[in-house]
């Protein structure tokens, strides 16, 4: 049988190396947050022909967003472009210069979230961690 209790200082000892190594990872490379915390617009985009991600990354510098997030969707031919807050002409810009550049197209989904509102769920996911690692701590 393993003597875990009077081995405790040596499994604290790695708990802690093990917590630290995330903290110094957590601090240098931060966290990466959704839209959701971030605020901005959410395209679903689907194409009828084929697309490279590097293809469409391409255009949509052209537009002038070239920090836009594009993921590849579960459909065959359609992508999640995430990007800042854009306003309903810029999504009709948009789906012009990709029906320009691509052909035919159908924008599935677009999901936009205000900076103010995102900062509200962020305050209040703070609010959320803090509140359960006191329940756990006092369990």
């Amino acid at each position: 049988m393993i003597d875990f209790v009077g081995k405790r200082k040596w499994y604290f000892l790695i708990s802690g190396i093990i917590i630290l190594i995330g903290v110094i990872f957590l601090l240098s490379a931060g966290l990466q947050r959704g839209i959701e915390f971030t605020g901005g617009t959410m395209v679903t985009v689907s194409f009828e022909q084929a697309v490279t991600q590097e293809e469409l990354r391409e255009e949509l510098a052209v537009l002038g967003h070239d920090d836009a997030i594009i993921q590849w969707s579960d459909d065959a031919q359609a992508f999640v472009i995430r990007t800042t807050e854009l306003s309903e002409e810029d999504v009709v810009v948009m789906q012009s210069a990709l029906t320009e550049a691509f052909g035919t197209l159908t924008i599935v989904e677009v999901y936009a979230i205000s900076g103010s509102i995102a900062s509200e769920i962020e305050g209040n996911a703070a609010i959320a961690v803090i509140v359960a690692a006191i329940g756990i701590l006092l369990y």
